[in-house]
């Protein structure tokens, strides 16, 4: 990256994994979202993603979530979870429903999942 370009803007947090901490990571992600300045039922759908991952069982006692805005949207990464994640097509279809890009990436402790928000209403002319 040329000093030119600017410099994606990321928030990386570490959580426990049990229950009563996926308050934290909502509340990180929300934030974040708003200054992005996402649509409220675009925030809506990704804390509820964020959500349905969250019930299913991490690969580690700790939650990593790293959200990264860019000029293209919004990208939020969480794990790890055991691998194949995204075979089951219950979580799946929920997922594809919610957010605009839905992956997997392995991060050799396991995979992240990686959530994408579009910024494509940004461009529309007011």
């Amino acid at each position: 990256m040329s000093a030119d370009e600017p410099q994606p803007d990321r928030t990386t947090i570490e959580f426990p994994a049990a229950g009563g901490y996926r308050s934290v990571g909502r509340l990180v992600l929300g934030g974040i979202a708003s200054r992005f300045e996402l649509p409220i039922d675009r925030v809506d759908d990704l804390l509820l993603a964020v959500d349905s991952l969250l019930m299913q069982e991490p690969a580690a006692e700790t939650v990593r979530l790293e959200a990264e805005a860019t000029p293209s949207g919004l990208l939020v990464r969480m794990g790890p979870f055991a691998p194949g994640r995204l075979d089951d097509p219950g979580v799946l279809r929920v997922l594809t429903r919610l957010v605009d890009e839905v992956g997997e990436r392995d991060d050799g402790d396991g995979v992240s999942v990686e959530l994408v928000v579009s910024a494509a209403y940004r461009s529309v002319p007011a």
